[in-house]
C-alpha cells in the first residue's frame, strides 16, 4: 500500500471517554488501532494531516491533539468549528481545499 495523502478530520487513535457519552466510549472502544497498525499507516501515507477543532464536543482536546502526533501528522486546529458537522452548521473547511492544492492532487 502506498497512499500520497491523508486528511483527518477530528480524528482520533486513542479510546476515549465522555462524560454523559456512554454511548460514544461503546462505539470507540473497539476501534483503537494497535501501534503496530499506526506504524503501518505512518511508513504507507506519504503526507498526513489532521484537522480539528478547539472546541469538539464529541472528541476531547487532548485526544484529538494526540493523534495528529501519534500518526507524525501536520495538525491544523480550527477555533470554534466544533466536530465539523451539522451541529456545528458547517458548510465548508477551506483549509481541506488547501491542503489538497498544496500537494498537487
Amino acid at each position: 500500500m502506498n497512499v500520497k495523502l491523508y486528511i483527518g478530520l477530528a480524528g482520533f487513535s486513542d479510546i476515549y471517554q465522555k462524560e454523559g457519552r456512554e454511548d460514544l466510549y461503546e462505539a470507540v472502544k473497539n476501534m483503537n488501532p494497535s501501534q503496530e497498525e499506526i506504524d503501518y499507516f505512518v511508513q504507507n501515507v506519504k503526507k498526513r494531516y489532521c484537522i480539528y477543532s478547539d472546541n469538539d464536543h464529541i472528541v476531547p482536546f487532548d485526544i484529538l491533539q494526540k493523534h495528529v502526533k501519534n500518526i507524525d501528522a501536520i495538525g491544523y486546529m480550527i477555533p470554534n468549528i466544533g466536530h465539523m458537522g451539522r451541529k456545528s452548521n458547517l458548510k465548508e473547511i477551506p483549509e481541506v481545499l488547501e491542503v489538497i492544492k498544496e500537494n498537487g492532487i
